[in-house]
């Protein structure tokens, strides 16, 4: 089935994207933008990709069964594409952006779509329910979390995929039900993991692909979103009901603070040049600054319509945070907001 592209014109962009009232000069963020996506009639929207050379941004909607493009800067919408995968979670682009890998719930596999036509070129089967990930650029490696309590197993995988074969490497055994935001820290050749049904945080090393530790998340926790600041050795958890954020030491495992945040946290990105933390829940956006040694605080609360995914790219110094239809939003769209 071919796929159409919706290309914008001027009248359809000034529809699209609507300017807002900067913020006051202190504030870290201002919203530029919204793009409205109209189609989209419910469900979460779960991972963006980035690719640069092609001004394009990249989100999956699991429950839409789609992947939405936007292009960059603007956040203007491109297309939806429904006829790559039934339930898209994870997604990487790979081969210089020319390919798509999509971890499908739906079809228990790694899709591997071409970014030109939108076609299939490959599946690679998985144990059920893949859905969180990260990639290892320098050694070729995409990990991904597969298995679980979802698909009737007491035990998860991460499966090592090939970048450059495409094909299943191994596997490791990760002894919780449900695995959510993965970090790796490459100076010490970890990955870390939430372990969401177990309040932990799973330590792999990746010389040996075994777990070698895991570390306690106080509760209630549900640990979703994560995210590693390599220059300070800091490790963020991101815990929902209610919102907390827990700054962990990574060479240990101890907990350094924590504080109150949005609930539902489903993303969180370092922007090391601005000092800023920013995490996306279904509460809104919060970026948290540190404001002395060992603390850290909240900087600025914004309203992101029940949008809890995000990205930020750091060379347009834009964040794009995703809602979907619901109660806090008549209709899903993109917010695009840039850094001061």
């Amino acid at each position: 089935m071919k796929i159409r592209f919706r290309l914008l014109v001027a009248a359809g962009l000034c529809m699209a994207s609507t300017a807002f009232a900067a913020q006051p000069a202190t504030a870290p963020l201002a919203l530029v933008s919204v793009t409205p996506l109209p189609n989209v009639t419910g469900g979460d929207f779960d991972h963006f990709a980035v690719d640069l050379s092609r001004s394009r941004l990249y989100v999956s909607a699991e429950t839409y069964g789609s992947i939405e493009a936007f292009s960059l800067p603007d956040g203007a919408h491109i297309a939806s594409i429904r006829t790559v995968a039934k339930a898209p979670h994870k997604i990487l682009l790979a081969n210089g952006g020319k390919e798509l890998l999509i971890a499908d719930a739906g079809g228990a596999a790694l899709q591997v779509v071409d970014t030109t036509r939108f076609k299939v070129r490959k599946t690679i089967a998985l144990a059920p329910q893949p859905d969180s990930g990260t990639a290892d650029r320098k050694n070729g490696i995409f990990y991904i979390g597969n298995g679980g309590a979802q698909s009737h197993q007491d035990h998860s995988y991460i499966s090592l995929i090939s970048l450059t074969k495409y094909s299943v490497m191994g596997r490791i055994d990760v002894p919780a039900g449900q695995l959510k935001a993965m970090v790796i820290d490459p100076a010490t050749h970890r990955l870390f993991v939430n372990m969401r049904d177990k309040n932990e945080v799973g330590v792999i090393d990746l010389r040996t692909h075994k777990l070698t530790a895991t570390w306690h998340v106080p509760g209630p926790s549900r640990n979703s979103a994560m995210a590693f600041d390599p220059k300070s050795g800091r490790l963020f958890i991101g815990s929902r009901d209610p919102g907390k954020l827990f700054v962990i030491n990574a060479s240990d495992g101890s907990i350094i603070q924590s504080l109150d945040i949005v609930n539902t946290s489903d993303d969180m990105t370092v922007d090391s040049a601005h000092h800023h933390l920013y995490i996306t829940g279904s509460t809104g956006l919060d970026v948290v600054d540190p404001v002395g040694p060992e603390q850290y605080a909240v900087k600025q609360h914004l309203d992101t319509l029940g949008g809890k995914t995000s990205a930020y790219i750091p060379s347009l110094q834009r964040l794009y945070v995703v809602h979907t239809k619901g109660p806090d939003a008549a209709m899903a769209g993109l917010q695009v907001f840039s850094v001061r």
